[in-house]
């Protein structure tokens, strides 16, 4: 049984500044979460802020998703650069 991924419209202006090759990389991984969003570079982050939420590792980017067991869905969060300052 599939998830269904939402996915924010900060995500969307995030994903359009990456360049494309990587881009395309990183929209195969949030294909891949429709199938099994545990599957894979994901682990959940660690933090009072952070509780409930996931990441995937797509090449240096961090796909930030929190995902729904009730309703099958995969909320993405966000999608960002990995350096000092991704999961504050």
């Amino acid at each position: 049984m599939n998830w269904r991924i939402t996915v924010h419209h900060e995500v969307a202006k995030q994903l359009s500044a990456i360049p494309p090759d990587r881009r395309q990389h990183i929209l195969d991984d949030l294909r891949e979460l429709a199938g099994d969003p545990f599957r894979g570079l994901v682990k959940p982050l660690k933090g009072k802020a952070h509780k409930g939420h996931y990441r995937k590792v797509s090449g240096r980017y961090r796909t930030i998703f929190k995902p729904s067991h009730a309703t099958r869905t995969v909320e993405v969060l966000a999608v960002l650069l990995r350096n000092e300052h991704t999961y504050q």
